[in-house]
């Protein structure tokens, strides 16, 4: 296991135990989703480090800018919100140049998913980062990780047609990748139009998606590490429908798991069909706890 490796899975033990203290002290509201509902707003907020989520020589800083917003505007759009303003928290290495071209970038992408940046803070320290808050305008009732019953189906999205990345966007290729970019490209560019490197988003297919589930996530970890939380907070067990391979232990995949009736599998499917994607479902609900017994998607 490489540093990189290494000191990612320490975050998430680290993330894990930060976050159950916190909860305890009582001073925590909405913890547990991909953002937190504020009157008629979704806010999510997430963090896009250098040498723990991208590696500088992966990418022009045109595509590093890109999938910091699209990793953030997911969290939005998961929720069953648009996106509509932005706070920005930028640290440049103390060696950075081109600050005017990176505003520019950022200006661009800004504009690109229809966000305004409201504010942030910029500081000099030793490597690139990026923080991004999302404020996105609620459409409807708000989708959470909560609300699955017994016999739901869960499933995910993947695309179908080339036109929707069928061969650079399939879901469960990203654990591949990440191994294949930590090995095989740490001093050059990783190809571009992937998944890992870019992940696409159609809000559109989402939003009539949503609708139609009782509970959703935005997957970013795996859905082997997605499962074991949803089963703790429905108080329900999963039973596997697919065989286990990749699709269960890719990361950072910025797809939605959608748990959905069963009787509304069929109209899932010809909706996400209609916007040239398969709702895959791969496991049912039921009594019990759902534990996996794969610790980390790197072991």
């Amino acid at each position: 296991m490489g540093r990189f490796e290494y000191e990612n899975r320490l975050m998430r033990d680290r993330e894990k135990a930060f976050i159950h203290s916190l909860k305890q002290s009582g001073a925590t509201f909405g913890i547990g989703d991909d953002g937190v509902e504020i009157d008629n707003y979704v806010v999510a907020s997430d963090a896009f480090f250098e040498d723990v989520h991208f590696k500088r020589v992966w990418g022009d800083l045109s595509d590093i800018v890109e999938k910091c917003f699209l990793v953030n505007l997911s969290d939005i759009y998961a929720m069953h919100a648009i996106p509509r303003f932005v706070l920005l928290t930028l640290t440049l290495p103390k060696e950075f140049k081109g600050v005017a071209n990176l505003a520019k970038i950022i200006g661009e992408c800004a504009l690109k998913y229809s966000v305004k940046i409201i504010g942030g803070d910029t500081i000099t320290a030793d490597k690139l980062h990026f923080s991004l808050t999302v404020l996105g305008e609620k459409q409807g009732r708000i989708l959470t990780r909560k609300g699955i019953k017994k016999g739901d189906i869960l499933g995910y999205i993947s695309p179908k047609s080339i036109l929707t990345g069928l061969k650079t966007q399939s879901f469960g290729r990203n654990a591949k990748m990440l191994k294949n970019a930590l090995r095989f490209n740490k001093h050059k560019k990783i190809q571009n139009n992937t998944r890992f490197a870019k992940p696409l988003l159609y809000p559109k297919m989402l939003f009539e998606l949503n609708r139609i589930a009782r509970a959703g996530m935005d997957i970013s970890d795996g859905i082997f590490m997605e499962l074991p939380r949803l089963s703790r907070l429905n108080r329900l067990g999963f039973k596997m429908l697919k065989v286990k391979g990749d699709w269960l232990y890719s990361p950072e995949e910025y797809q939605m798991l959608y748990a959905i009736p069963k009787n509304k599998l069929k109209k899932m499917q010809n909706l996400a069909f209609k916007h040239r994607h398969f709702f895959i479902p791969f496991a049912k609900s039921v009594r019990g706890r759902f534990k996996e017994t794969k610790k980390n998607w790197h072991c």
